[in-house]
């Protein structure tokens, strides 16, 4: 892709029409745009914060996700390219990886920022003026609200801070944490794929992991690794393990955990790590596992997914996997080993 950027014509395809600009949440969306008519019915339509325009005479777009009051994951591809501006004024952070082709942002100050494949953009949705995908453009994207990011800085690093920090705009996936980031809005895109009756337990632990990972992980601009993490004692993760064993059948938030031991979320993190050979996360998710194991053992009344739902695993291709990784065989061999 050039490098040199052609405003005047982004900014004439991408004008504001007077469409339809209502956001509203949508549990599942499916998108596939292959006409001109079909480009303008979609951004008459409203639900969706950015409005679309071509870049020539032939349109391919297709996107998919779903979008709640506090999050928004979706995938896109574009055989042609497309140019998008913003229609709603919102505070929201986007976290976009670009798996194939590029994409250009321009924002309000007028700086262009490039984001290529193997690379990750990180910005707030108000600042953004227009952006312009190429021809083979394939990303997976997230939003989730400032606010929420901002909380998770408090209670990552225990800091009383206003404001958030200065994250770098445009990374490579080089490091461990960002491929991290990148794997857990993969799997909450897949989550919410498929539409959850009963209490899903897991997506409020994904949402909030995906928080704490972008606040730990994404590098800042001038702040180095100067943060204070306070050490942990061993009384402080007993008294976490105390917390997740009574509240396994209800939603458990990290950050209530870490107020539980009197610490703070990194420092609960760093403990886990260190005297449990885990992340918070992957204790709570065991010990479900474990509790699903022992019923199944015992129940011959109750199908699986009657009880994997009983203990907040409602995607039951998930919860397959993880019951295979922990117990070596899957959970219609319900005696093995007996």
């Amino acid at each position: 892709m050039s490098s040199k950027i052609d405003r005047n014509r982004i900014d004439a395809q991408a004008a504001d029409d007077g469409v339809a600009t209502g956001w509203r949440p949508q549990a599942g969306f499916i998108h596939s745009v292959t006409s001109p008519d079909q480009l303008e019915r979609l951004n008459a339509s409203g639900g969706i914060a950015v409005s679309f325009a071509t870049q020539g005479r032939s349109v391919h777009l297709a996107f998919q996700g779903s979008q709640s009051e506090t999050l928004s994951v979706w995938e896109t591809q574009s055989r042609t390219g497309f140019i998008t501006s913003p229609m709603m004024t919102a505070e929201l952070v986007t976290i976009r990886f670009v798996e194939a082709g590029a994409m250009v942002r321009i924002n309000q100050n007028g700086a262009d920022v490039i984001v290529s494949p193997a690379q990750a953009l990180l910005t707030s949705f108000d600042v953004m003026r227009r952006e312009q995908a190429t021809p083979g453009f394939l990303a997976i994207s997230a939003t989730v609200s400032r606010s929420a990011v901002l909380d998770a800085c408090r209670a990552l690093f225990g800091a009383e801070t206003t404001m958030l920090p200065q994250f770098e705009t445009v990374v490579d996936l080089d490091t461990t944490g960002l491929r991290a980031v990148r794997s857990t809005v993969t799997a909450l895109r897949q989550h919410l794929s498929t539409a959850a009756g009963p209490i899903d337990l897991m997506l409020p632990l994904l949402q909030e992991v995906l928080l704490y990972q972008l606040a730990g992980s994404w590098p800042m601009i001038g702040t180095g690794s100067s943060l204070y993490i306070p050490t942990a004692t061993g009384r402080a993760v007993r008294q976490a393990v105390d917390y997740i064993e009574a509240h396994l059948r209800e939603r458990i938030a990290i950050r209530d955990l870490a107020e539980a031991a009197g610490i703070s979320v990194r420092a609960l993190q760093i403990a886990f790590k260190q005297q449990m050979g885990c992340t918070p996360i992957n204790y709570i998710i065991a010990r479900r596992l474990d509790r699903v194991h022992a019923q199944l053992r015992l129940s011959e009344s109750e199908t699986i997914r009657q009880v994997a739902a009983s203990w907040g695993f409602v995607h039951m291709s998930d919860f397959a996997k993880r019951y295979r990784e922990r117990f070596g065989h899957l959970p219609s061999s319900r005696h093995a080993g007996d």
